[in-house]
């Protein structure tokens, strides 16, 4: 239906916003950039069908009421979420394909890392004829807390618990613990190096094993939540082990992504980092990302900072939907 009136609605700017994590969705894109629509936009009713949190809505709903004055004569696409450009490689090579055949506006910059500007570093480097080599970091907001609250008197789960309660997590923290929302990111930002890469090519390591991945939880999200982490007590013996043996090391429990370049490997794992690594004071609700690169040789790009939370990932999209009012500005001079 919302297709549909896209296509009959003879006004040429339109927006649509996608903050939703559905696959069913991210099936409309190519549709909508050949129709003359542009990236950044599924409405609220589009938001309605995703299970975000009232937070998230409440934020989100607020930018978008505060920019619709300013932008409403535009027609962009924007994608907070990673279906798209993490999907199936046919289907995100026709999107761009739609995009460039109708010079069709897509911002995703929020889909890696919030408001953090990692996308548009990458692209900067690139536009600007640097090399890149290789990416590391860690793009869990979820993984970064949980790995910076657990101790000896902090169990797993209960540092599991705390980032649900701050909203740090994907709705199910399943995909967070499982590494699948960390490889849908990788996937993007391999994407943008040029990359073909895939879910499944990604190297991932789970924290969970097969029993509580696959699972099926019945009741609403709380009761669901509260059945998660009481499953997830069984792992707090073999969590701390693992944490005791890195603190034996000096070291620290990051999970850590590498993207090499030249070989096209992708991998995502939790790691032992040394006081050397850029990881080993990452706070706990912070992304990071560092850029190797053929222009920086001494010591790495760094993108680093806040990622996790409503309010970021809400003022992400906001920043996204100003790109598009910049761009739209531009082309009417």
């Amino acid at each position: 239906a919302l297709t549909a009136m896209l296509e009959a609605d003879v006004n040429p700017h339109r927006v649509v916003v996608d903050c939703t994590n559905d696959d069913g969705i991210a099936g409309f894109y190519e549709r909508w950039m050949s129709s003359g629509i542009n990236g950044e936009c599924v409405q609220w009713e589009v938001m309605e069908r995703n299970e975000m949190n009232h937070n998230s809505k409440t934020q989100i709903g607020y930018l978008l009421n505060t920019l619709s004055m300013s932008i409403s004569q535009t027609s962009p696409v924007i994608s907070p979420g990673r279906r798209a450009g993490a999907g199936p490689l046919s289907r995100y090579d026709a999107i761009r394909e739609a995009q460039r055949a109708n010079s069709a506006e897509w911002q995703y910059e929020s889909s890696v890392g919030a408001a953090l500007p990692i996308l548009t570093t990458l692209r900067d480097l690139l536009q600007t004829g640097d090399e890149v080599q290789r990416l590391r970091g860690c793009v869990s907001g979820t993984m970064a807390y949980v790995f910076r609250t657990m101790d000896e008197d902090t169990p797993f789960s209960e540092a599991v618990r705390q980032a649900m309660e701050k909203d740090f997590t994907e709705n199910d923290v399943r995909e967070d613990l499982s590494g699948y929302d960390a490889t849908r990111k990788i996937v993007v930002l391999a994407r943008e190096l040029g990359l073909n890469v895939s879910m499944e090519d990604v190297e991932v390591e789970s924290l969970l094993p097969d029993d509580i991945r696959n699972k099926e939880y019945e009741g609403d999200t709380e009761a669901m939540r509260a059945a998660v982490i009481e499953d997830l007590k069984a792992l707090d013996g073999p969590m701390l082990e693992r944490w005791r043996e890195a603190r034996r090391d000096d070291r620290e429990l990051r999970y850590k992504f590498v993207i090499d370049v030249a070989t096209g490997k992708c991998s995502c794992k939790l790691s032992a980092v040394d006081s050397k690594d850029t990881l080993y004071r990452l706070r706990n609700n912070e992304n990071l990302v560092a850029f190797e690169t053929t222009r920086y040789t001494t010591s790495p790009l760094i993108v680093k900072g806040a990622a996790a939370g409503p309010e970021l990932a809400a003022a992400g999209i906001f920043a996204d939907l100003l790109r598009l009012g910049r761009a739209f500005s531009t082309s009417q001079t």
